[in-house]
């Protein structure tokens, strides 16, 4: 198989522009998750799956997604995600975080009272 440089068109194509375009925004959101995951750990609000969600937007094969695709019954190993999974997915992350916002500090503090440190 030979290419034939003749036929090559100079520039990028409008599908790569979009191509290109779509997997910026896809790593800027998994970014933020990262960031608001690692916030998460320490106020109220589910970091750690705010961190895993942000890490498969970035980089869907690595480690810890292949890991956690193994274990997570419904979901394959390979190939996406059924759409009624991160539907459901992030529903529970809304519905964590403004669970976290609402009654995280009463939660603590009860807890706090039950362990004796306050």
């Amino acid at each position: 198989m030979t290419i034939e440089y003749d036929d090559l068109q100079p520039g990028i194509s409008e599908d790569e522009r979009a191509t290109g375009t779509k997997r910026l925004i896809q790593i800027g959101a998994g970014v933020l998750l990262i960031v608001a995951g690692v916030a998460m750990l320490v106020v109220p609000g589910p970091g750690l799956v705010a961190i895993m969600v942000g890490l498969n937007l970035i980089k869907p094969d690595n480690a810890i997604v292949r890991w956690m695709r193994r274990r997570i019954p419904g979901i394959p190993e390979e190939g996406t995600v059924p759409r009624r999974y991160l539907v459901v997915g992030g529903v529970m992350l809304l519905a964590g975080t403004a669970a976290g916002v609402l009654w995280g500090g009463i939660v603590t503090d009860w807890l706090l009272q039950v362990v004796g440190l306050r």
